[in-house]
């Protein structure tokens, strides 16, 4: 996924949006108020806080103290980079002291009314939650303040500004969908004063003016305590440089998307009973129905959001698809066409029994529909469309509930934060999950089922293993 394809779903915290969330310090022996455009801090100011640097206890260190600044460079129509330079028109401070980088922790001192805190660096909307608001990342400049720079293309609107005395870039990318929030915004401000920079990704829930004044009120708290809820967990920006290189091909292994029949030769029916581990945990899909509505589920899961997904008939309305064009430093992202795509809800009921002579507790359960088609000789799993020799459009984004593989509702509940465990399945004893996905119905034709509790839309070595539920 390319970094600004971000925009489109709600950041996720491995890779792109690395490690956890955030953090900040004291800042500098004055506050300035936020202003947009250039300001730059005094000398005095920052020698001070870069001074101050040198004295906190840290593990990564470089040489070097000096008067950075984060700007902004356009590149072609539509493309900026962002990045943190010397400010060559203050005083500089020559020194060959060893300055470390603390750890540290965040504060944020300002919440929009109406929204709430859902985990570290992650805040949204209660009428929206986990669909937009905030999310915040942080690098750690283990290479020097200056080595950061990231250039994005498809930028509408891009400045700088100035925040609590320290500076950063406002980017705004173009929203192709008006009745769905994205995360069409981005902020990086630069803590030179502690070499961390902060990434925060804002939705289209969230005004620009809201965004800043979170950021401008964004602390980074120099501290030792590791258990503290607000304890920042950083990249490095050395292996995120790394991570860029990256391809499919990641420490030896290739993510597969195609395989042989004789690698399927373990692909079940409906009816079969399969194991699941070599501990004596089977499972075998009892049951699928097709419908075109939430009938089947329980009431209390049918929320006002899931509402929404049902037209006045009480049946489900059609995912819309949408056919873009993306934007580059020259042009900005376009929609090419659009269509209405058919929706079905698949529930499947499935069975695990433990065969083994122990209790078995805490029993984790995970179910995809991933969808397959036959192609020279081989099954190819085709998680979305792709675009034919000539077509203008280069990816299709499904703004319907079927954008997602994984199971929409499941009906046991366990585990700590009562999510999809199996609480205890007793030797012999059987427990019934019933579990449901919304897919597109032209995808019926083609979908099999993953119970593989590793997770992922590939073919991995223990999907092929367990196998795949044919349910066509």
């Amino acid at each position: 996924m390319r970094l600004e394809n971000i925009k489109y779903d709600f950041p996720k915290m491995p890779e792109e949006m690395r490690s956890m969330i955030e953090r900040e310090v004291e800042k500098q022996v004055k506050t300035e108020q936020p202003k947009f455009g250039r300001n730059k801090r005094t000398a005095g100011r920052t020698i001070a806080a870069s001074l101050a640097a040198v004295l906190l206890c840290g593990t990564t260190v470089f040489a070097g103290v000096g008067i950075y600044t984060m700007q902004q460079e356009k590149v072609g129509k539509h493309g900026v980079n962002v990045k943190i330079e010397k400010d060559e028109t203050q005083e500089q401070i020559e020194t060959t002291a060893v300055v470390s980088i603390p750890n540290v922790k965040m504060e944020v001192g300002y919440i929009p009314e109406g929204m709430v805190r859902t985990e570290q660096g992650k805040y949204s909307y209660e009428n929206a939650l986990q669909k937009g608001g905030v999310s915040m990342t942080f690098f750690r400049m283990d290479t020097g303040d200056d080595k950061f720079s990231l250039q994005h293309e498809d930028v509408l609107l891009s400045e700088e500004f100035s925040a609590g005395g320290h500076e950063g870039v406002y980017l705004e990318y173009p929203k192709l969908s008006e009745d769905e929030i994205t995360f069409n915004q981005r902020i990086y401000l630069a803590f030179t004063d502690v070499h961390y920079v902060m990434e925060m990704y804002v939705a289209s829930d969230v005004t620009k003016e809201e965004a800043l004044k979170i950021a401008e009120n964004v602390k980074l708290i120099p501290t030792e305590d590791t258990k503290d809820e607000e304890f920042v967990v950083a990249e490095n920006w050395s292996e995120y440089q790394e991570s860029l290189n990256a391809s499919l091909v990641e420490d030896g292994y290739v993510v597969k998307t195609s395989a042989t029949k004789e690698e399927m030769k373990n692909t079940h029916k409906i009816g079969d009973s399969f194991a699941l581990d070599n501990q004596g945990l089977t499972a075998k899909v009892a049951d699928v129905k097709v419908l075109d509505d939430f009938s089947a589920l329980d009431a209390s899961f049918v929320d006002e959001d899931l509402n929404h997904e049902l037209d006045e008939n009480g049946k489900l309305r059609p995912a819309v698809i949408q056919y873009l064009k993306d934007g580059d430093l020259d042009s900005l992202s376009q929609e090419v066409k659009s269509r209405e795509a058919a929706q079905k809800l698949v529930y499947a009921t499935v069975e695990y029994t433990n065969t083994s002579t122990e209790e078995m507790s805490d029993v984790l359960f995970f179910g995809e529909m991933i969808p397959m088609s036959e192609a020279d000789g081989q099954m190819q799993i085709q998680l979305e469309e792709k675009p034919a020799e000539g077509d203008e459009w280069e990816h299709a984004v499904n703004h319907g509930l079927s954008h997602s593989w994984e199971m929409l509702y499941y009906d046991v509940h366990g585990g700590e934060r009562g999510n999809n465990y199996i609480p205890s399945i007793q030797p012999g004893e059987t427990v019934t999950v019933h579990m449901a996905w919304v897919v597109k119905e032209e995808d019926l034709g083609k979908l099999y089922l993953s119970l593989n509790t590793s997770g992922g839309t590939e073919f991995s070595d223990d999907a092929l293993k367990i196998g795949y539920v044919d349910i066509k």
